[in-house]
């Protein structure tokens, strides 16, 4: 048994990147106050644990976590339980606190009343140096039915134009090289602010700063892609911006009667005739998209539709989801429930198919040259590190959510952009050499 040490503290944070950021304030907060941050859990006298609470497969995950702290804090381990974050927010803290009467501290989601000016200064960056989110907003508007943010996060804020440009001036001269764009709903980033989305703008600015190398954009609504956004991304494609030509555009759907049962705003013909825009204009274009099966109302012609869609435009990535029904959602409560068995069936036939085009893209990578980002060494399944084999991402893949590469070199340092032949793949994942 360890002895833990006073005033010393260590974080787990679950679930989106959006999250990630929390986790970020917290540390700095702790640190301000006097704590000593440590990455390992053992011998420190608090740990936070930060929780997702948008599914309720996230809050099954945040249980597990808590029974296992729980165990530490029993066997001396550690000392106290702090609990952050959306799972509080949604279930209700006296909830919980009855479940878990061995947790010391319950607490909500910060800042969800109104926008608040951020500085770098104020985070503790937990991703690689090299890489960091930049939240533009919080909240949502949407108003999905199936989707809980609305009441965990509250209404839609964007972050003021000259805060988020001065934070990300300050993640550059720290080190960071690329940086990802996070909201609920990116596109619609300056509404609320400026009268309409202002997102072009943004990301206009943001690729005169010094220093970043890539920028990624994650969580985009297709309302909002109009001509001017679409031809930042064409730069990027012809390698004459820093904009990536990666773009996320969470769909859920393909079929208009479940879109629209969904709250999504938007058709299947409004959604096609972007993709197929974005296809045509966009060199090398990447997409990701989120896709829910299951949905209440949900035919086995409404599901074949959706596969039908999934194998036109052949999305490069994809996350497949079943159905949750989230308590306070009006998801929750609609009739025409697809029965669980089936659902997993169709979960298992659109997993492979998203699968499928995720695999023939990193085939067809083979012996090309790419840009890879070199994110760190690999370590084995006993941890440890391989000297001259070390893991990166090229363009087409987000941190912890995409695929990654496995390069061979020698001395490479992490964040450095190298050139590297790719010799094969590995199901979704490259394998090459540095050149």
């Amino acid at each position: 048994m360890n002895e833990t040490s006073a005033k010393t503290f260590s974080i787990v944070s679950l679930g989106c990147p959006k999250n990630l950021v929390d986790s970020e304030y917290y540390v700095q907060e702790m640190k301000q106050a006097g704590f000593e941050f440590r990455t390992e859990l053992d011998g420190c006298e608090t740990v936070i644990l930060n929780t997702c609470g948008f599914l309720r497969s996230a809050r099954d995950e945040a249980r597990k976590y808590l029974d296992a702290l729980i165990e530490l804090k029993n066997q001396g381990q550690i000392r106290r339980i702090v609990v952050r974050g959306c799972m509080p927010k949604f279930e209700g803290i006296e909830k919980l606190a009855a479940e878990f009467p061995d947790v010391d501290e319950w607490f909500g989601i910060p800042n969800s009343a109104a926008p608040k000016n951020v500085s770098f200064n104020r985070r503790e960056i937990l991703t690689e140096k090299h890489v960091a989110y930049l939240r533009i907003a919080d909240g949502c508007d949407r108003r999905c039915t199936f989707c809980a943010i609305p009441n965990i996060r509250g209404a839609f804020r964007s972050e003021p134009m000259e805060s988020l440009l001065e934070e990300a001036r300050q993640l550059a001269a720290a080190g960071v090289r690329e940086l990802i764009v996070i909201a609920q709903e990116t596109t619609f980033w300056g509404t609320d602010l400026y009268g309409k989305p202002q997102l072009t703008r943004l990301l206009r600015e943001i690729e005169r700063i010094e220093g970043i190398r890539w920028i990624r954009v994650m969580y985009a609504y297709p309302q909002f892609f109009d001509d001017e956004l679409i031809e930042l991304f064409v730069a990027g494609g012809k390698g004459e911006g820093k904009l990536l030509p990666y773009i996320d555009i969470p769909l859920q759907h393909a079929g208009d009667e479940i879109l629209y049962r969904m709250n999504r705003r938007v058709t299947k013909a409004e959604t096609e005739k972007l993709l197929g825009k974005l296809r045509e204009r966009i060199d090398s274009l990447v997409l990701r998209t989120s896709l829910i099966v299951g949905f209440p109302g949900e035919t086995d012609e409404l599901f074949e539709e959706l596969l039908k869609f999934v194998e036109t435009w052949k999305f490069e990535r994809a996350g497949v989801f079943p159905f949750s029904a989230e308590a306070g959602t009006p998801a929750a409560n609609f009739g025409n429930r697809v029965p669980q068995r089936v659902i997993e069936r169709r979960f298992e036939r659109l997993y492979k198919v998203c699968e499928k085009y995720s695999i023939g893209w990193a085939v067809c990578q083979k012996g090309r040259i790419l840009n890879v980002q070199i994110d760190g060494n690999y370590f084995d399944e006993l941890g440890r590190k391989e000297s001259d084999l070390f893991i990166g991402r090229t363009f087409a893949d987000a941190p912890d959510i995409d695929p990654v590469v496995y390069v061979t070199g020698e001395h490479l340092e992490h964040g450095s952009l190298i050139s590297c032949e790719i010799l094969e793949n590995e199901g979704c994942d490259l394998v090459g050499i540095t050149i």
